[in-house]
């Protein structure tokens, strides 16, 4: 077990350096292929306000293209906006059922000393325990099989 630790940490070592050289790698490679798609994206709209400038003439040209880069922010803001605004109420949902689920078991905890000093009430805990894991065992099962026929 000795001769274990060494080489743990060895391997660890190596790990780490393949991935800090794989890292720095892919980050300049990424760093070259961001600036040829910046490029590419700015000599697209030059062309397509060369294009909208024969047609229409400079001004009315770049006025459009202006105008489309300003609607697609828009559409991207309120994208952004709706998708935040439905995050926070699922995060506000689970945070509701997650309360809800804490105070059920801290009710139940408070509860077990009556339930466990009295016989019947523990016959009756374990039987209503029994009922609910058998339903909703038998409701995953029943929604498993209920596959339509073809």
């Amino acid at each position: 077990m000795a001769g274990l630790g060494p080489l743990l940490a060895s391997l660890v070592a190596m790990d780490v350096a393949a991935f800090a050289r794989r890292l720095k790698r892919n980050a300049i490679l990424y760093a070259f292929m961001l600036v040829f798609l910046l490029t590419a994206y700015v000599l697209a709209v030059a062309a397509l306000a060369v294009y909208l400038g024969q047609m229409w003439g400079l001004p009315m040209a770049l006025l459009a293209v202006a105008g489309g880069a300003l609607v697609l922010a828009l559409i991207i803001l309120l994208w952004v906006m709706m998708e935040n605004r439905a995050e926070e109420r699922r995060k506000r949902e689970a945070a509701a059922a997650s309360s809800n689920k804490a105070l059920m078991v801290t009710a139940a905890i408070s509860a077990l000393p009556l339930v466990m000093k009295s016989r019947p009430l523990l016959l009756v805990g374990v039987a209503a325990g029994l009922g609910f894991l058998l339903t909703r065992n038998m409701g995953m099962a029943s929604r498993d099989t209920d596959e339509p026929a073809e």
